[in-house]
């Protein structure tokens, strides 16, 4: 978790400071940001990671690492995550147009 804070923490200071971005610190901080709506809904649903790993097919470590955003779940592990909790996760990959 203190990789996640430290990540929060620079992700602040680069933008008060107006830091270009980098391309591996965007990516980490999507990672971190996956980890963090998983985490957020398994805790809505009052679930333990325990329980979700157990019921998605993985281990308690394995998730514990996808939440704190160091680990990247494939498509497939991430429907199952997900069909664990009874939701939906939408991603978007790409650019975008800003609504």
């Amino acid at each position: 978790m203190a990789g996640h804070t430290r990540w929060k923490l620079d992700r602040e200071r680069r933008l008060r400071e107006g830091a270009p971005s980098h391309p591996e610190y965007d990516l980490a901080g999507l990672d971190l940001r996956l980890g963090d709506m998983i985490r957020e809904r398994r805790r809505e649903l009052g679930l333990t990671q325990a329980e979700v790993a157990e019921l998605a097919g993985i281990t308690q470590p394995a998730l514990s690492r996808i939440e704190g955003g160091g680990g990247v779940p494939t498509l497939a592990m991430l429907d199952r995550i997900a069909k664990a909790m009874h939701t939906t996760f939408t991603i978007t990959v790409g650019e975008h147009a800003a609504a």
